[in-house]
């Protein structure tokens, strides 16, 4: 038995935010194939209009890098649609449900009343999405900011609330401060940002037209160091973790759990082979 966000789980297997957690349909089936919890697909406070454009996938043959683009406005839920996704999943299911909230700045009033609702609503816990925001860190103030946010977000909202983590932040600089905020729940690692790179005819790489390089991520069993690497000073700053990125296989999963995380989260693989979640636990 696993113990994360107050409740027990049978097995520390967690549906990252993604396609896979997008519909209700989606995360039922997870939840009937062995998957404790579903982050869901991130959501924001927005109203959504008029879009073009559509998701794109690619892979680079040789390295084994997986690309993915795709507009904000497809990507991200409004409040509402993450609103309704809950109403239609909490009497269904009693698996770990976890909206995933985004904003376009730290003030806590972008993220508070948002939070509370989405608690209200019956989340048992709430992933705070940064991946939207750019490069943080190189914001004035953004260490103090940063603080603030936390410890108001902490004291307002009635569920946890769990800070997933990028490139973006880096491990050694991040940790200490979610500590000193009081934080008990951190996610990771999240996808990173990268135009799409592509070799030519004359064998030489480029940038791929296909994929907007502003729009794309990459991501893949290359991620997996990188998350050990965050994992283990998450670890050491005494933090529960929800640990993902690169997980391919249940050798992947014991490493982690090994390492001292608490729980597990895979988008790749349970978007593929969502009848197959069992497989990251025992192989």
């Amino acid at each position: 038995m696993t113990e994360f966000m107050g409740k027990s789980l049978e097995n520390p297997l967690i549906a990252s935010s993604c396609i896979a957690t997008e519909t209700a349909e989606n995360v039922l089936k997870l939840a009937e194939n062995g998957v404790q919890g579903a982050i869901l697909k991130s959501c924001a406070d927005y109203t959504r209009e008029a879009f073009t454009g559509k998701r794109e996938f690619a892979r680079e043959q040789e390295t084994g890098f997986l690309y993915a683009s795709s507009p904000f406005q497809m990507e991200i839920f409004t409040l509402q649609e993450c609103l309704s996704l809950m109403t239609e999943l909490r009497p269904e299911t009693e698996i770990l449900l976890i909206p995933s909230f985004t904003a376009t700045d730290l003030n806590p009033e972008s993220w508070l009343p948002a939070c509370q609702t989405l608690a209200e609503a019956g989340a048992d816990g709430i992933q705070l999405d940064f991946f939207y925001m750019g490069n943080l860190i190189g914001q004035e103030g953004f260490i103090p900011c940063m603080t603030e946010l936390l410890r108001c977000l902490e004291k307002e909202v009635s569920v946890p609330i769990m800070p997933k983590l990028n490139v973006n932040l880096p491990k050694d600089f991040i940790m200490p401060i979610l500590k000193n905020a009081g934080i008990q729940y951190v996610s990771l690692l999240d996808s990173v940002r990268s135009p799409y790179v592509c070799r030519n005819a004359d064998g030489i790489f480029q940038l791929d037209s296909r994929l907007d390089p502003l729009t794309t991520s990459c991501f893949g069993a290359w991620q997996f160091p990188l998350t050990m690497s965050y994992a283990y000073t998450a670890v050491q700053n005494g933090l529960s973790i929800c640990a993902g990125g690169g997980i391919t296989s249940a050798e992947d999963v014991q490493k982690l759990l090994a390492l001292g995380v608490s729980t597990v989260q895979s988008a790749t693989f349970l978007t593929k082979y969502p009848r197959k979640a069992r497989m990251l636990l025992s192989g």
